[in-house]
């Protein structure tokens, strides 16, 4: 009795540490912040409670983004296993095998198409798009042969934001174009700060992402180039619907100051300069996708008071 009470208490701590090593597998920090962008995105194109459509949406966030990030994840195992930070992840430690990582990874992207149908067309489209830029566009066609590949990756990243604007307004409109923009404009300084601090590993695993072969002032002036573009469009959601205006000055006071700590940067070169940039960068996403929904809200409601 003692030996069968153990084996099974064995097997479910197996079957637990690998549900818990595939859901390490959907990177769940970035899968959290891009689920902000979604939300944030949703409820500042006019997104209600509805109890059905926020459950669509959250089913449709954590499935098609985690899934994407598990594909991901399956594809790159051979570059994982090369660098020191990646070697520990669930795949190339052996936590979980290939197969088990593309079962898991196909049926979340299975859910999210269909959570995002059930939504409308477009959050579909959006949701395809993503799929497509991140897994193919990104990951096979370019990320090992050209540094070009953070624009695919960017497309991809935005399409969260996208889609939670398509959920709310029923279609794709000029709102979800401009905050698909903000994120697109923001990856830069997401992916080539950290990129730079572990551009040893990346050019060891000869991924040509530009840090790992360029310097640090033209990967600072490019940055900084995109950040001048997030403020830009700030601006233009603000004055194109008549609110956002809190948002996008407090946007420019973030970006001047990350534009700022960029000029340092550049001088020095100093790798643990670029990993405060790196952790940086959230802040910024994350002030658009909380306080602009919240003047959405506000101003809506001083109007109809």
């Amino acid at each position: 009795m003692g030996k069968m009470v153990s084996s099974t208490a064995g097997y479910r701590s197996s079957a637990l540490g690998k549900l818990k090593a595939f859901i390490s597998l959907t990177k769940p920090r970035q899968l959290a912040l891009l689920m902000l962008t979604m939300y944030g995105a949703y409820f500042a194109g006019g997104g209600s409670l509805d109890p059905r459509m926020l459950a669509l949406l959250t089913i449709m966030g954590f499935t098609s983004i985690g899934g994407v990030t598990a594909f991901n994840m399956y594809f790159d195992r051979d570059i994982d296993a090369i660098m020191g930070r990646t070697r520990r992840r669930p795949l190339p430690s052996g936590v979980l095998n290939p197969y088990e990582a593309l079962a898991g990874s196909l049926a979340l992207v299975i859910a999210g198409v269909l959570s995002a149908a059930a939504i409308n067309t477009y959050v579909a489209l959006t949701v395809i798009a993503g799929l497509y830029f991140d897994i193919i566009a990104y990951t096979q066609l370019t990320k090992r042969f050209t540094p070009l590949s953070i624009i695919f990756g960017s497309i991809a990243g935005s399409m969260p934001a996208l889609g939670g604007w398509a959920a709310a307004a029923g279609s794709i409109t000029t709102g979800g174009v401009l905050m698909a923009l903000i994120v697109f404009l923001w990856q830069p300084m997401h992916v080539w700060f950290l990129g730079y601090y572990f551009k040893e590993e990346y050019s060891v695993a000869r991924i040509p992402i530009l840090p790992s072969n360029g310097n640090p002032r033209l990967v600072s002036s490019l940055i900084a180039v995109s950040l001048a573009g997030l403020i830009a469009v700030a601006w233009a959601f603000a004055l194109y619907y008549g609110y956002g205006f809190l948002t996008a000055v407090i946007t420019t006071v973030l970006a001047a100051l990350a534009i700022s700590r960029i000029g340092g940067f550049a001088r020095t070169g100093e790798r643990r300069e670029a990993l405060k940039l790196f952790k940086f960068a959230s802040p910024i996403i994350a002030v658009v996708f909380i306080i602009l929904p919240l003047e959405r809200t506000l101003v809506y409601t001083l109007l109809l008071g």
